[in-house]
């Protein structure tokens, strides 16, 4: 009995440190430490083991609309992230948190570059769902959809903090009519624009686990290390008794 208890202890235990990795950041925290952002519609994924051994997702982008993105941050115009977890040759990762992508599905990602490479901003926080209200777009967070403060902010609201923190201006239209904002750049001549191109061929992936989803892993580890320990003991004392 005794052990079935703290076996559930662990289970509750062990969701809530998971879910204690998500902190309600206000949405002008959340753009200042992304660096870019943009408008996706995911067209493939494919799974793949990276040079750690760890089970990867590679999600493959086409850009709708794009803000301080550059060329050099795309593959052949698309935005590639790779994600924990996935199933590779009958072996399945689950990674509690992790975000999820559906093909074909449209949403709005806050991205952070980090050493010429690309990730989500904030793991699942940086990850937001598109809808439309009585004809107005809002951006709602995957993580805290109902939070009354960070829960939904429409993409007027959006376009503006961005435009804010990050110094942006609208560049002249592109081929769809969508504009493409872009940091001020020093001089006029080096401004950057990009147009919509043909998908390009998958790639294999590169990317590397996020430094703070190893640490998470290894603070669980600990933790269920030493709940195990503290079963071992309670059950010796028993036989004693």
């Amino acid at each position: 009995m005794l052990k079935k208890v703290w076996f559930i202890l662990v289970l509750v235990m062990a969701n809530v440190a998971f879910a204690t990795m998500f902190f309600p950041l206000p949405f002008d925290k959340q753009i200042e430490e992304a660096t870019s952002a943009a408008e996706v519609k995911l067209t493939s994924s494919h799974v793949f083991k990276n040079s750690a051994g760890a089970i990867m997702t590679e999600y493959v982008f086409n850009i709708l609309e794009s803000y301080n993105l550059s060329p050099e941050d795309l593959d052949n115009q698309q935005l590639k992230l790779a994600m924990p977890g996935g199933t590779y040759e009958g072996m399945t990762s689950v990674i509690d948190g992790a975000p999820v992508f559906k093909e074909g599905e449209k949403t709005f990602l806050l991205l952070k570059k980090i050493e010429s490479k690309i990730y989500l901003s904030n793991f699942t926080l940086g990850k937001y769902k598109i809808q439309n209200v009585e004809g107005k777009d809002y951006y709602v967070s995957e993580v805290f959809p109902f939070d009354q403060n960070i829960g939904r902010i429409t993409k007027e609201k959006m376009i503006e903090l961005m435009k804010e923190k990050w110094k942006l201006t609208a560049a002249p239209l592109v081929k769809d009519g969508k504009p493409v904002f872009v940091r001020v750049p020093p001089s006029p001549e080096k401004q950057l624009f990009f147009e919509k191109r043909e998908p390009a061929q998958e790639s294999a992936a590169t990317e590397e686990i996020p430094v703070f989803f190893w640490s998470a892993l290894i603070l669980v580890t600990f933790f269920f290390a030493f709940i195990f320990f503290k079963i071992g003991q309670n059950g010796q004392l028993s036989k004693r008794e």
